[in-house]
């Protein structure tokens, strides 16, 4: 299906503007990076409030642009009705509220905090497109074999099923997830302009060993 964008990392932006400065502060880093990741994918704002890191609207906005940034990636190119974007919207929500990952510990090394983290890919986009390339195929074929020209969707018809039999296959993988052995990896924190501000390509690199994102062929 062209017109569907294959579905790009969420790099949990949020996580790159850094707070709490780094003089005069007690820094835990476990603690932080454990908010931060518990507020952009799970929505649970508790440690983020007890940590002082932003206020409640803040925490929304940390979330929301998250999911936004998602819903760009997987719909850009192709008009959605609203409906099927909340649609769309509460699946991806799903995905990212049913990550595994753990915070271990944290270790200071010069001027960074090395953070490592035990996390279990979902496997989630192999079963998504094995079942979408089965409902794309019904789709065509019914049009196909249709006798009557009033009986053929228009265009934005056709995009319209095609997009909802996306979602519902997501839906569908996400709630029958499974997941591969824990694995661990690590994420800088460093001390940029006196601020502790996570590494951008460290939490782009968690992003892509939390999914088969390797998968995503749609």
């Amino acid at each position: 299906m062209k017109k569907v964008k294959k579905v790009a990392l969420l790099l949990v932006c949020v996580l790159v503007v850094g707070v709490l400065g780094g003089c005069g502060n007690k820094f835990d880093a476990k603690a932080y990076l454990q908010a931060m990741l518990d507020l952009s994918y799970k929505n649970d704002t508790a440690a983020f409030m007890d940590l002082k890191i932003g206020t409640a609207e803040e925490a929304a906005q940390v979330y929301e642009s998250g999911i936004d940034t998602a819903m760009t990636n997987l719909l850009t190119g192709v008009t959605v009705s609203d409906e099927l974007k909340a649609e769309f919207r509460q699946v991806v929500q799903d995905m990212y509220g049913n990550v595994k990952y753990t915070v271990d510990s944290a270790e200071k090394q010069d001027d960074a905090w090395v953070v490592t983290v035990t996390y279990e890919k979902m496997m989630i986009f192999d079963a998504t497109v094995a079942s979408y390339e089965t409902a794309v195929t019904d789709l065509y074929t019914e049009w196909s074999s249709a006798t009557d020209e009033t009986q053929i969707p228009s265009e934005e018809e056709m995009t319209d099923a095609l997009l909802t039999a996306l979602k519902d296959c997501m839906k569908d993988s996400i709630a029958n997830a499974e997941y591969a052995e824990p694995d661990t990896t690590t994420i800088r924190i460093e001390l940029v302009d006196n601020v502790w501000t996570p590494n951008s390509q460290d939490i782009e690199n968690l992003e892509m060993l939390l999914f088969d994102t390797e998968n995503a062929n749609f």
